[in-house]
């Protein structure tokens, strides 16, 4: 029963697998992570429900067909940075925001 709720899991990302290692030069992968599971009710406080979440995870408890229940989703996205060569064959470095989940969370 446990498994069942709104958790994070891993997910590797292989920039090689994606045919993206021709431009890309490090990381060459890194672990995203990914959401997974079922909202329902009561909901955590540690998935950090918003308010709407609650209302809607209560009217799907007493009447499912009344509202979908509430999905397990990022709550809190962290960047990585990234070494690659541009279209002008230059080197750059940048950071790209939102490519790791760091928490999970019902919305």
């Amino acid at each position: 029963m446990y498994g069942r709720h709104c958790r994070c899991l891993p997910l590797h990302v292989d920039f090689k697998e994606l045919g993206w290692d021709d431009w890309i030069i490090a990381p060459l992968d890194y672990e995203a992570y990914h959401c997974e599971g079922v909202c329902d009710f009561p909901l955590r406080s540690h998935l950090e429900p918003t308010n709407h979440a609650i209302i809607q995870t209560l009217l799907n408890s007493m009447a499912p067909d009344a509202a979908p229940a509430s999905c397990c989703v990022p709550a809190r996205l962290s960047p990585i940075s990234i070494l690659y060569i541009d279209a002008a064959n230059n080197v750059v470095y940048k950071q790209y925001e939102d490519m790791v989940v760091e928490a999970c969370g019902c919305r």
